[in-house]
Parts: structure tokens; C-alpha cells; sequence
């Protein structure tokens, strides 16, 4: 049967095959080999048109082999193999023969001098009877020492042969297992019937992955899956699909449990002081995000399962390495700017909004970003609905510089006890390079979420005037840079806080 549709999941994968079966009528039981031996036995779903399945069921047994150890279908490559195998063993048994037999040549020739010196002793010297026995005992120990280096030449010659034939062997053929599984099937009927069979594997998962080419003000996104697979069984031109559903998680809803909530009186103390903190807090938003993903991370599908298909056809092989699979592309107008967030680097960013123009969600996953020049990094993106803009940093810009100075000037009122920090920032703005250049200096000020503190900008003390302060506290500043200028930059904010305010 063929393998036509894939549908790989986050841990697994939903194989189905299809073929014909050629009935003569009756209950016919057919064994169908070539099913991976990982298959899950009660995922196994099969479909006949124009008859009846009485049974279906995975066997997995023994291969046959014939004389020699081999299957009957093993390849010319895999013969030679175990060829050289056979080979090898019977020149190992030689060499290891006349190395017995030198080892008793010497000790034949150790004896025999021990008699000599014995029988010289006793004065029973007979000097060319032992002229003729050491003669020959030299040679033949001087015949089976050139024996047994021809026998070990041939193991080495015979070693790498088969060195050389097993990487061959595996590069052009996947190891073959001693076990094999078929489908058995009962059916009922007659005539051509049609066979679907369906069913689940471990050993397979796919992750998304991004490029995106920056070429003038136009960005190509293209998205492709990463799939790795060592299921047992190629999968050769299938259409090949990646859903985010994970059949593996419990379906039943977790247990509710009691959140009693409770009044109180404030205490006096609290009455009288407001007990405020300053903490850092990392903006989550889909879309325009730099939250962090750990290597291979699970799929994120904003919550609903989705599936997604392979325009074309594709080959994924059992070996366990990565294998990409293009999903789709898209070319949108890209908004881009210079930025610099001088408080956490003195480098300037060439930041870029694009729209997801591709009609589908992107989920999230590394992007590798190009420019003329080359590759110039990986990042990456969060989920992302169509129409919804992707923000990405394509490196920074050598030639701009910011540098950055802060003073603070607290002030407490006598009468009411309010005290007013005033924070100064300068930044000091140099464009090295030979052509102008329009920076976006980005500057952070306090969210205050009680109304006894008071969080405001400037504006008549910044040069230049800086943009709306948004609700997460980013205030713009928008400076024009000739080639090879310099420029200084101020900005000014205060929080004021009342006298009853304690930890800020």
C-alpha cells in the first residue's frame, strides 16, 4: 500500500496509506507488509469500498531469511556487505591459525636448544644433526611468518572494503530491522476494492520556522516546517500536513476549588501611609514582542488548534535530522526605523513593522533575518493572526552613537510634605556615517497605578518636544541627523508623590 497524506503533530504523527485489493469472493484474510513497527495498535483505523473488514489487526513477527543470513530482497550493496562479512572471518581464522602455529614454532625452538645445551652437557654433542633440525625449524618458521603476514594483510585489506561498503550502505539504504510488521485483514467481498488504512506513530514532531529578507522597503517572509522523524518508515512524495492538536493531553477539566474573598477595616497605620514599590514588568503582547522562546519550544496556536498544509509534495526520510518543508511565502511594504533605547545600549536598530499578509497565522518560532549583505541574525516571533504586524530588528547601524547621562533633583515641599523627583536626561547623538539619518530615541518614565503618585513629562524643558508618553510608559523622541553631525538631546520628567507615600 502507499503512503499518501501525513499529518505531523507536536509529538507524533497520523500516517495514511492507501491501495487496492483484488478479491475473489468470500472472507479473504490478506497480510500487508511494510508498516513501521512503532505503529500504535489501537489507533489503527482501516476503510474498505465495496466490501466488508471483519478484522484488522498490526502483526509483528520475524523476518524470513534464506541460506547466508540475508533476506530474500536484499540489495547487491547489502549482499557484498555480508560478502565481505563472510570473508573477513574466514581470513581472521587463517591468521589466527598460523599465529598459533608461530607460537608453537618458537616453542619448538626453545626445546629444542634447552636439549642442545642438556645433551652438550652430558658430552652426547651430534653438531649437524643439530645443524639439520634448527635449519629446517628456521624454515618454517620463516614460511609461516610470510603466511601469516599475507593472512594479515588480507584481514586489513578485507577491513577496509568493508569499512568502506557498510558507510556506502549507510548512506544509500536505512538499517533494516530482524522484525517486521504487517497488517493482517479479513475482508468480505469481491472484485477491486479500494483500502484506507490510518494510523498513529510515535518518534515524529515538527517545529515552524521563518526567513525574512530585507530589500529596500519590502521584507519576504517565508515560512517553512521543520520536521524530524525516525518512525521506521520513509515517507517518499506525501502530502504532508502540521497540526498544533495534541492528542496526548487529558480531556477531562480540572477540579474548581473555593477563593473565599474577605473585607476588612484598614488599620490606622494604612490610613495613614501608602505603601508604594517601583518594579520592572516585561510588556506580552502578540505580535510586536521580543519575549524570549527556549530551544524547541511547544506549539503556540493562540489557544485553538490549526492546520496547516504543504503546497506540494515532499520527502521526509526515517533518520532523525531536520528536514524543512516550505509552507508558504508573502511580500509586504515594510515600515522601517532607526531606533536606539539608549538606558540598555548606545547602538542604533533598524527596526522593521510589516504586516502578515500571508492569509494565515504565523506561530511562534526562531526567524532567521536577511539583508543584502547576508545573513545577519536569528529572532524570533510570537503567535501573529493575519493583518496583525510583525516588528522585527534587523541589526544595528555602526556608524550611529548615543550617549547617555541622567541627573535626579529631589525636592520636598515644607507645608504638605510632597515630594517631587525631577529626572534629567541628556543624550549626546553622533552620526559617523556619510549620510543623514532620522533617529527614534526611546525613553522609559513611570506608570503610576495609585492617584497619590503623579508621573509627568516636560514638555517645555525637552528639546525636542518628545511624542505621547503610551500607557506602557515609552516616550519617542524623533531626531534628524546630518552626515557626520552631532547632537544633544534632553529630556525631562518628575514623579511627585504625596507626603503619605512611603517606599518610592
Amino acid at each position: 500500500m502507499k503512503l499518501t497524506h501525513v499529518i505531523v503533530m507536536e509529538d507524533r504523527a497520523q500516517v495514511e496509506r492507501r491501495g487496492t485489493l483484488s478479491l475473489a469472493g468470500g472472507i479473504t484474510t490478506v497480510e500487508l507488509p511494510g508498516f513501521p513497527l512503532v505503529a500504535v495498535d489501537r489507533s489503527l483505523t482501516v476503510e474498505a469500498t465495496g466490501a466488508t473488514v471483519h478484522e484488522a489487526r498490526l502483526v509483528r513477527r520475524w523476518k524470513q531469511k534464506a541460506k547466508g543470513g540475508l533476506p530474500v530482497d536484499a540489495s547487491e550493496l547489502r549482499r557484498r556487505v555480508q560478502e565481505l562479512v563472510d570473508r573477513q572471518y574466514g581470513h581472521d581464522s587463517d591468521a589466527y591459525r598460523l599465529s598459533t602455529r608461530r607460537d608453537g614454532l618458537t616453542q619448538t625452538r626453545q626445546t629444542l636448544l634447552q636439549s642442545i645445551g642438556e645433551r652438550a652437557g652430558y658430552g652426547e654433542a651430534d653438531a649437524a644433526a643439530w645443524e639439520r633440525q634448527l635449519d629446517a625449524l628456521s624454515t618454517q618458521q620463516r614460511e609461516n611468518d610470510e603466511a601469516l603476514r599475507v593472512a594479515q594483510a588480507a584481514v586489513d585489506a578485507v577491513k577496509r572494503e568493508l569499512s568502506a561498503s557498510r558507510q556506502a550502505l549507510a548512506v544509500a539504504e536505512e538499517r533494516q530491522e530482524d522484525l517486521e510488521c504487517l497488517l493482517s485483514l479479513t475482508v468480505e467481498g469481491q472484485g477491486e476494492v479500494a483500502v484506507r488504512v490510518s494510523y498513529l506513530v510515535p518518534c515524529a514532531v515538527w517545529r515552524p520556522a521563518y526567513r525574512a529578507t530585507l530589500s529596500g522597503d519590502e521584507v519576504l517572509f517565508e515560512s517553512e516546517a521543520v520536521v524530524w522523524q525516525r518512525t521506521g518508515e520513509a515517507w517518499p512524495e506525501v502530502q504532508l500536513q502540521f497540526s498544533t492538536a495534541r492528542p496526548t493531553l487529558g480531556t477531562t477539566p480540572p477540579s474548581l476549588h473555593d477563593d473565599w474573598l474577605a473585607l476588612r477595616q484598614k488599620t490606622t497605620i494604612e490610613k495613614r501611609v501608602v505603601d508604594v514599590s517601583v518594579r520592572e514588568q516585561e510588556i506580552q503582547t502578540a505580535g510586536e514582542t521580543s519575549v524570549s522562546v527556549p530551544e524547541l519550544p511547544g506549539l503556540d496556536d493562540g489557544g485553538e488548534a490549526r492546520l496547516l498544509s504543504a503546497p506540494g509534495k515532499s520527502t521526509v526520510p526515517s533518520d532523525g535530522q531536520p528536514h524543512r518543508v516550505p509552507l508558504g511565502t508573502f511580500t509586504a511594504k515594510a515600515a522601517i526605523e532607526l531606533v536606539c533605547p539608549p538606558e540598555f545600549s548606545p547602538l542604533a536598530f533598524t527596526v522593521v513593522r510589516v504586516p502578515n499578509e500571508g492569509g494565515s497565522v504565523l506561530l511562534a518560532g526562531p526567524v532567521d533575518l536577511i539583508r543584502s549583505a547576508g545573513f545577519v541574525g536569528r529572532s524570533q516571533v510570537s503567535f501573529t493572526a493575519p493583518g496583525e504586524t510583525l516588528k522585527l530588528s534587523f541589526g544595528s547601524e555602526d556608524g550611529v552613537r548615543v550617549t547617555r547621562v541622567v541627573e535626579e533633583k529631589l525636592d520636598e515641599a515644607r507645608l504638605t510634605g510632597r515630594r517631587t523627583t525631577k529626572k534629567t536626561v541628556t543624550l549626546h547623538v553622533s552620526n559617523a556615517s556619510t549620510t543623514p539619518r532620522k533617529l527614534l530615541l526611546e525613553e522609559r518614565v513611570f506608570v503610576s497605578e495609585v492617584k497619590e503618585v503623579e508621573v509627568q513629562v516636560l514638555q517645555k524643558e525637552c528639546d525636542p518636544a518628545p511624542s505621547p508618553v503610551s500607557k506602557d510608559g515609552i516616550a519617542r523622541l524623533e531626531v534628524a541627523l546630518a552626515a557626520n553631525a552631532t547632537k544633544k538631546v534632553k529630556f525631562v520628567w518628575e514623579v511627585s508623590a504625596a507626603g503619605k507615600v512611603a517606599g518610592l
